[in-house]
């Protein structure tokens, strides 16, 4: 700058007029510079233009922006009501075009196109950043980019065992313009199922609480499904309250009309109108419509953003014909009980919000989706009706109802998919893969354009590749590829050195479990899988009936769980495709395919996991190793005891058996403790013990019980 100011012909004799000229040279310069190459955001130099009249849920995104400043940069910076005219210092200003409070830039071609779009540009002339949102989630969907685009913070930091990166600069390109138009898929929610690890965890702390809500806004999913939310006194649960604090919508399970199941049918009678509750007969018709009308009324006095869901099942995920006395025997009449009350609730949600047109949901699951495929449910239609088709029970794939279904009906198309199912899913590994869930995915959206998506996540860790991956899916299926994500994955968590040779594990990992059951779907790759659900059940059943028949051993000793509808569905064994005639044989048989996949997954983590940068190994360790190790020790605890159920009569191969199985269980637990640490520090050790849920204490204690009775013979 003084060569500059040398070659105008100035002497520093002129003191005062050289340090004015130089002033002017300098920001002149500056600004030029940053016009021509990067606004630059450097430690405590930076203001966050935002208004304190912005809705609470932007206010808790930017709280969490501020965390993330302060971990990436070491400070945080200064919030202003509005903008500087002090160029000087850059400003990063959040915009929310649906409140009007705060303004964008003068540059009219950055516009947005519709609900949850966002964009965040530079305008290096006022040395500001935008960040611009077209509504509540926008705006929030903009900060959270700008903080992983910018800070470094990916969207699964906490589950991660993320370590910031520390910069003390970061450079935001003149030209920056980071522009999401509105996401394909209108309603995108998760629903967390089986929570025997979740619950004890969120109950922890707040802080746990809010860290998967945050999670699902950083992932850009929009909704939360949840069970019965309906309280006395017009009151919704605590859970509800925060869902809706954290701006994301509310809607209901699949058990759950207007927001509760008649789980709540007591409470409601005793709490609300203070008298004994009916019984649950069809023929208190009056005393039905009362309870949806209740219902519905909490629902829109709270004021909170639902969509509604119409429902009639029973108390919990059973058909309504188990609770109801007088419930029909014949499948058309059962129909026909369902078609009167999802019209009638319905028509509540219309007369109580005043709305001729609300959107409304209605989930064609299990018995639901055999009636509909059946011919005999005729569910309303309308052009804001939403029919959730729902992946086969037990294997996801399209059932036949969704087969049939004609693009012709005036309904928007919805679609819920289990990545953990209750009873016989992934649960304590993940299992189907972003892979099977494109299949699907593609399948409905090419029916007709997909307007609602609910994935199952179970207890949410074990599933966070799989909901990155969706959540990425369902904003523009034509950007997304599952391989291309895969890598995109493996190389934001692990590091690019290793991406694709992590991406070749992930994919080894997934078609390492046994398929019980040769493909049936036309296209569709590793449609029937044996996860470790259907292992616990295995052991539950077998173990029913170990040392019951001291003159033979029956061979078939699986049976159908719950109310299982489509015989088989269970267990989906073939004889035929596992070269076996009895059910025990087909276990030893997939046992002995799967154990050698899943040990080399697991040794070819151990090897890799060494290579990575120490900050990467845990997530590595968390998402990937553990769970081979863990289906590696599973499956030789099954085929263990398998062999010495079929051998009991020969008391050493029994005992020794027994005695091989309760190890690899031991050695299976004990790998999956090497994820407790930091924030899960007591992820495993705190579980509930829920009898359909995986609990590896319970299966030691019978293992060592069979041990005892086998050693007294």
């Amino acid at each position: 700058m003084g060569n500059i100011i040398n070659r105008i012909g100035f002497t520093m004799s002129n003191s005062w007029l050289y340090g004015l000229l130089l002033f002017f040279f300098t920001t002149s310069f500056i600004a030029h510079s940053a016009e021509k190459d990067s606004i630059t955001i450097q430690q405590n130099n930076l203001k966050i233009v935002f208004s304190a009249k912005e809705a609470g849920p932007i206010k808790i995104a930017l709280e969490a922006l501020k965390k993330d400043f302060q971990n990436v940069m070491g400070n945080v910076p200064v919030i202003v009501d509005k903008p500087d005219r002090d160029k000087t210092v850059p400003e990063l200003v959040i915009v929310n075009l649906a409140s009007g409070i705060q303004k964008s830039g003068s540059d009219t071609t950055k516009k947005l196109d519709g609900f949850e779009s966002h964009r965040i540009y530079a305008d290096p002339k006022t040395n500001r950043i935008y960040l611009v949102g077209n509504d509540l989630r926008g705006t929030i969907y903009a900060i959270y980019t700008f903080s992983e685009e910018f800070l470094g913070v990916p969207p699964l930091h906490y589950w991660s065992s993320w370590v910031p990166v520390k910069k003390d600069e970061i450079a935001v390109p003149a030209d920056c313009d980071i522009f999401f138009r509105s996401p394909q898929v209108r309603y995108r929610s998760v629903l967390p199922g089986d929570q025997d690890f979740f619950t004890p965890w969120k109950e922890k702390s707040e802080a746990n609480q809010n860290v998967w809500l945050e999670t699902t806004l950083r992932l850009k999913m929009n909704t939360v499904e949840t069970y019965s939310t309906i309280l006395p006194a017009y009151k919704l649960t605590d859970y509800a309250y925060l869902i809706d604090k954290y701006g994301l919508v509310i809607t209901s399970h699949h058990t759950s009309g207007i927001n509760t199941s008649f789980r709540t049918w007591e409470s409601y009678w005793e709490e609300v109108r203070n008298r004994q509750a009916p019984k649950l007969l069809l023929s208190n018709d009056k005393e039905i419509k009362e309870f949806f009308r209740y219902n519905a009324e909490t629902v829109h006095r709270n004021g909170i953003e639902n969509l509604w869901t119409v429902a009639f099942r029973g108390k919990r995920d059973q058909p309504f014909w188990s609770v109801f006395e007088d419930a029909p025997e014949g499948e058309k009449e059962r129909a026909e009980v369902i078609n009167n009350y999802l019209q009638v609730q319905l028509d509540i949600i219309k007369e109580v919000t005043e709305n001729p047109k609300p959107y409304v949901r209605i989930t064609f699951y299990d018995e639901i989706a055999n009636l509909m495929a059946k011919g005999y449910l005729k569910p309303p239609e309308g052009e804001n009706m939403i029919w959730t088709y729902v992946a086969a029970r037990r294997d996801p794939y399209p059932y036949d109802d969704l087969v049939n279904f004609s693009p012709s009906r005036p309904v928007k198309l919805g679609y819920y998919m289990n990545f953990g199912f209750a009873s016989t899913g992934a649960h304590v590994a993940p299992a189907e893969g972003p892979w099977k869930m494109e299949f699907n995915y593609r399948y409905i959206n090419n029916k007709s354009p997909l307007y609602f998506s609910v994935v199952n996540v179970g207890n949410f860790r074990e599933f966070v590749f799989e909901l990155s991956a969706h959540a990425k899916m369902l904003w523009d299926y034509k950007s997304y590829n599952a391989d291309a994500f895969l890598l995109e994955y493996c190389s934001r968590y692990f590091g690019q050195a290793h991406a694709e040779e992590i991406a070749k594990i992930y994919k080894d990992f997934y078609a390492a479990y046994w398929q019980p059951k040769a493909t049936e779907f036309e296209g569709m790759e590793r449609q029937f899988l044996f996860q470790d659900l259907r292992y616990a059940r295995a052991f539950d059943h077998i173990y029913e009936v170990f040392y019951d028949d001291e003159s033979d051993v029956n061979l078939n000793p699986l049976h159908k769980i719950g109310y299982e509808s489509v015989p088989g569905r269970t267990f989906r064994i073939d004889f035929e495709h596992n070269h076996s005639d009895n059910q025990v044989d087909a276990l030893l048989y997939g046992m002995r395919q799967t154990i050698p996949k899943f040990e080399s997954v697991a040794a070819r983590s151990s090897e890799l996991m060494l290579e990575l940068a120490a900050d990467k190994q845990i997530f590595f360790n968390d998402n990937l190793r553990i769970y081979s190790y863990y289906m590696t020790h599973l499956s030789k605890s099954l085929y263990h005891f398998v062999l010495a159920y079929k051998c009991q009569r020969d008391e050493d191969v029994l005992v020794r058996n027994l005695d091989l199985a309760k190890n690899e269980a031991i050695r299976a637990q004990q790998y999956l403790f090497e994820g407790e640490h930091g924030l899960f520090s007591t992820w495993y050790s705190d579980a509930e013990p829920l009898s359909r849920t995986f609990q590896i204490d319970a299966l030691i204690n019978r293992l060592e019980l069979l041990k005892d009775q086998a050693v007294k013979k």
